[in-house]
């Protein structure tokens, strides 16, 4: 159909002429004059925020202006900077040049029924501490034959007869992590007439966990009590876990001592926490300079594994000798009275 004709029969239809352009003086009408004061009210409402928003006062707000299609050449992020950052509360720990396990912890190479081998240190706790001479003096007492002051006591705990100070074994473990992770460090303190001992077992790497838990395995059996903090829940369901999953057979733990229990009914409305380093200074009164922190060792004992750098394992054998003297020491302290 012409266009002519179609045109023609709408403005018949309307009844009115079809008109390409406004009809004169639209502009003017109410309505279109009302439409154009409400869209000035919100393009200044809306100027007025993005000032506020930039920082700058409404009659300073620049127009605004598109932004140019080329791309800049470079961008630049302002990083958050406090104004006065807060002074850090962790010390900086200087472990000296690298070194070998031989130069950091004196020691001898040893062979276990199971695994390739491992490290294996002793050590007399005087050696370390000069102050376990003294706790060794107070320790005796508590069991020694015949009538030690806390004989009943210690005895009724671990539902055992009489035990003496020579039937002992203190354990303390380091590990790589919290759950089926691996054990590189199996610290015991033994009891002898001369004062405390230390042996360390000691893995140089991933594969000899197997050998330390293998030779620790035949100490345990000679032992007719261990004494822990936190070993019934830690230390000694993660070495049987561990022993299964390297496949070697632990022997039973008979008699077990958990000073953690112990302190917190003594102390537990007495102290902030009942960790064993708070109550080694509340307690104990002492407090130990430069130790590495427990939650630095598995990636130290790591570092050690990847490089061969023993600048860290000095530190955390020393912080596992401290743990096991202070668990005898507690133990005077609880009981050293009668």
């Amino acid at each position: 159909m012409p266009n002519d004709d179609l045109k023609k029969r709408i403005e018949a239809l309307n009844k009115r002429p079809m008109r390409n352009k406004p009809e004169t003086g639209a502009e003017d009408k109410p309505e279109i004059k009302a439409l154009r004061r409400k869209l000035k009210k919100q393009a200044d409402e809306t100027a007025k925020l993005k000032a506020a928003m930039a920082g700058t006062p409404p009659a300073q707000a620049a127009p605004f202006t598109p932004a140019p299609s080329a791309v800049p050449e470079k961008i630049t992020y302002s990083r958050c900077v406090p104004a006065s950052p807060a002074p850090s509360t962790t010390k900086k720990r200087d472990y000296g040049p690298s070194i070998t396990l031989e130069e950091a912890v004196a020691g001898v190479t040893r062979e276990a029924s199971a695994g390739p081998g491992y490290y294996h240190i002793e050590k007399l706790a005087v050696e370390i501490e000069p102050g376990a001479a003294e706790v060794h003096q107070g320790f005796v007492p508590l069991l020694g034959n015949p009538n030690g002051s806390a004989v009943e006591r210690i005895a009724a705990v671990c539902k055992k007869e009489r035990i003496a100070p020579e039937d002992i074994v203190f354990l303390d473990l380091e590990t790589t992590g919290l759950s089926m992770t691996p054990v590189f460090l199996i610290g015991t303190m033994e009891v002898a007439s001369d004062g405390f001992r230390f042996t360390q077992y000691f893995a140089r790497d991933y594969s000899e966990e197997a050998s330390i838990l293998a030779a620790f395995s035949e100490r345990l059996k000679k032992a007719r009590m261990v004494v822990t903090f936190n070993g019934k829940s830690f230390d000694v369901p993660f070495m049987q876990n561990r022993a299964i999953a390297t496949g070697v057979k632990l022997a039973t733990v008979h008699g077990h001592l958990d000073l953690l229990h112990e302190a917190r009914r003594m102390f537990a409305r007495k102290l902030p926490n009942c960790k064993l380093q708070t109550l080694e200074r509340h307690v104990c009164g002492r407090s130990r300079e430069d130790d590495i922190p427990g939650a630095e060792i598995p990636a130290a004992y790591h570092e050690f594994v990847r490089t061969g750098n023993a600048n860290k394992i000095g530190p955390i054998i020393q912080h596992n000798l401290l743990d096991l003297l202070t668990m005898a020491d507690l133990m005077r302290r609880m009981w050293g009275k009668g």
